[in-house]
């Protein structure tokens, strides 16, 4: 299956380079999910498919590629401890639990963050990218705000 980015590029851009993170323990469906529910809807699929087939390598580096990483640690963190083996959730304390649960919302922040960020370049720079239409992203017109869902 083929995605933007691969499960080593997830690792560069997502983990901290002297973790013991490595793409084996992120998979590809982590990134398909990534991009199917958090990039996709955004630039739409004009432009996903004009980026699969290496258009506007520059956007890809510096927007999207961080992007599609951070939505993917968010969507692997919680699974990481059945795939380490580790076991599950009746394994763990409450205290663990709390820690995990604290820091899977803290990477659904920088993800977003992210996320906000390409909407941004897209939309200032949208002449450069015909396939892109800001009609189409829903951050042009919905923001969730500390739990508040804005529609404007």
């Amino acid at each position: 299956m083929k995605t933007i980015i691969t499960t080593q590029q997830v690792v560069e851009l997502a983990y901290v380079p002297e973790g013991v993170m490595t793409a084996a323990k992120i998979t590809i469906a982590d990134i398909v999910v990534a991009e199917s529910k958090y990039l996709i809807p955004i630039i739409g699929e004009s432009l996903y498919d004009a980026l699969m087939a290496g258009s506007y390598t520059s956007l890809c580096e510096d927007y999207v590629a961080p992007m599609v990483a951070a939505w993917a640690r968010y969507v692997a963190e919680p699974l990481l401890a059945g795939r380490l083996g580790i076991g599950y959730d009746n394994d763990f304390s409450e205290a663990d639990n709390d820690a995990r649960d604290a820091i899977v919302m803290r990477l659904r922040h920088t993800a977003a963050t992210f996320s906000r960020r390409l909407s941004d370049y897209l939309n200032a720079h949208s002449d450069q990218f015909p396939e892109y239409n800001p009609i189409d992203n829903p951050l042009n017109h919905c923001m969730i705000d500390g739990g508040i869902v804005q529609i404007f």
